[in-house]
């Protein structure tokens, strides 16, 4: 019988379940994938048991949930969400033999691997070294700002570094971004880079643009944030060229940290609807501009993820990575 294996994304907006298997060279195959908002359970053990009820008899015995947060000994509080989530009660209250929690990035970095060249955008084409094997930075704006390091392991495989760098500090480059970084630091004291860059922090970085223009704030939905900006509206407009241009400054700076000469890969929903803006001209520049190391970042390879259920076949890839050890 071939082994399944329940596993889950966990973001600060939905919960994503899947059941996967081993395919082709060892590759995951997801299948019975559910997508359910956060908002609609009171705790993340309500949203597993209704997943598990759903399966029936083709529930697997194992888990691995892969959640936005960092991972303690079986614990996790979620960085944007009031969730806990135990492993050991999981267990219990799901009927699963074991269940094991990862940080939604490891998944998350984990799947690049995996995935086909179809599930990328492609916003710079660097001069990686053919049939080289080099770390991959893997990061972007999603509700927060997750980021981790793939490294390369023998000859087929991956060891993946996570790290909390979304809470990095924010770097301001214009007159306009240190304005609005002196307005998020009187109110919030610490301006991270998941607080300008991500969805969580959208109403902030609006408000306080607002109160620098003289101009009463009103909540404007996403979409709606970026149509207007496609029609000119000047600070919405600001809003996607800072968060875009952002994006690529910290990404630069974490590539030239960690050395990813493989490649950055950008994830997260925030990125997909930026994708105009990441490619900009003037927001590449953003990533390559490093002084004297600025040749050492044009031949690193940027790519956009476009795959909704990547971290469930990432989080796939980590299970079976551990059987295989077995």
């Amino acid at each position: 019988m071939v082994e399944t294996v329940l596993v889950g994304d966990i973001g600060g907006t939905n919960v994503r379940f899947a059941v996967a298997r081993q395919g082709f060279a060892g590759h995951p195959v997801i299948s019975d994938v559910s997508v359910m908002p956060g908002d609609d359970f009171a705790d993340f053990d309500d949203a597993l048991i209704a997943y598990c009820e759903s399966l029936g008899d083709k529930k697997p015995t194992r888990a691995l949930i892969a959640l936005a947060g960092p991972v303690s000994d079986g614990h996790v509080k979620l960085t944007n969400r009031d969730w806990v989530v135990d492993a050991k009660r999981l267990e219990a209250n799901c009927g699963l033999e074991t269940v094991r929690l990862v940080n939604d990035y490891a998944a998350m970095a984990r799947s690049i691997p995996e995935l086909p060249d179809s599930h990328f955008k492609l916003l710079h084409d660097g001069e990686q070294e053919a049939g080289g094997r080099q770390p991959i930075l893997v990061s972007g704006p999603g509700t927060g700002l997750g980021m981790a390091t793939l490294l390369p392991v023998g000859q087929s495989g991956w060891r993946v570094v996570t790290g909390e760098g979304g809470h990095a500090a924010f770097a301001p480059a214009t007159p306009r971004e240190w304005a609005l970084y002196e307005a998020l630091k009187d109110k919030h004291g610490y301006v991270s880079s998941e607080l300008v860059l991500s969805g969580s922090g959208l109403n902030e970085v609006h408000k306080a643009l607002c109160r620098i223009d003289g101009v009463a704030w009103q909540e404007i939905p996403p979409a709606e944030m970026l149509k207007r900006a496609r029609e000119g509206d000047q600070i919405c407009n600001d809003i996607c060229e800072i968060r875009a241009r952002g994006t690529l400054y910290a990404l630069g700076d974490a590539a030239l940290m960690n050395g990813t000469k493989g490649g950055v890969v950008i994830t997260g929903g925030v990125a997909e609807r930026l994708a105009d803006w990441l490619e900009a001209p003037a927001a590449l520049e953003r990533f390559f501009q490093r002084g004297p190391m600025s040749a050492y970042m044009k031949p690193i390879t940027i790519r956009l993820l476009l795959a909704g259920e990547a971290a469930l076949v990432g989080a796939a890839a980590l299970y079976f990575d551990e059987v295989s050890l077995q």
